[in-house]
């Protein structure tokens, strides 16, 4: 059994070379927790391709063991500074977790 956990968010810079930038910042820090939270099994960061301001601007495609593992990710001292930081930089947020 797998947990897939997907998360999406809307920017809130002002352009879009400033989304992009922060897409950037983000997929960074997300990505560099892949090797340092062991309870992740698979983690990769897409930026939104079409409909520019209509989209979603960037989303987070995490795998987890079960729901227990994705708990220890979400409270993980190495996440919790990456959440704050997200949460700067967005407007909107949606999120679905379900078993693949």
């Amino acid at each position: 059994m797998t947990l897939r956990h997907i998360v999406s968010w809307k920017l809130n810079g002002e352009t879009f070379a400033a989304r992009n930038g922060q897409a950037a910042k983000i997929a960074e820090a997300l990505e560099a927790l892949r090797d340092r939270i062991p309870e992740i099994r698979d983690l990769n960061v897409y930026r939104n391709e079409l409909h520019e301001g209509e989209n979603f601007d960037l989303t987070v495609i995490a795998d987890f063991d079960d729901a227990d593992a994705l708990a220890v990710y979400a409270d993980h001292p190495e996440h919790v500074p990456v959440v704050d930081m997200i949460k700067g930089m967005v407007s909107d947020r949606v999120a679905v977790d379900f078993t693949v």
